[in-house]
């Protein structure tokens, strides 16, 4: 079980870093760039929120939320859906722009996170 606690340990070591270099350069908390890069990067492949759920393993409710304060924000958008599959959710360009601006972010925060020169 102490293996559980390191990987916690780990992923708050590193997630706060992210988050507070996010904010600082007005971008969206790490959370909101994870759905937006999901969607991005599914190309043409149209996402419906059962999707998203599973491929990010966020709870249903939290990710409901999520999504409608990213369309409020003009960040997605929601298309019906030809089948019975309900509505897919769909990146704007204003949510492009923000994933591409959050990847920069997070690009050189994981590079001086791990990458960073040791003292003597």
């Amino acid at each position: 079980m102490r293996i559980v606690s390191e990987i916690r340990l780990l992923s708050r070591t590193i997630t706060m870093p992210l988050e507070r270099e996010l904010k600082r350069a007005g971008c969206l908390p790490l959370e909101s760039y994870e759905v937006l890069r999901e969607i991005h990067e599914s190309g043409d492949a149209q996402l419906t929120t059962v999707e998203l759920q599973t491929r990010l393993a966020v709870p249903r409710h939290r990710l409901s939320r999520l999504i409608d304060r990213l369309a409020k924000d003009g960040y997605v958008g929601r298309e019906k859906a030809t089948s019975d599959a309900g509505t897919h959710v769909v990146i704007t360009d204003l949510g492009r722009r923000a994933s591409n601006n959050a990847a920069s972010v997070i690009s050189a925060v994981v590079r001086r996170f791990f990458y960073r020169k040791k003292r003597k």
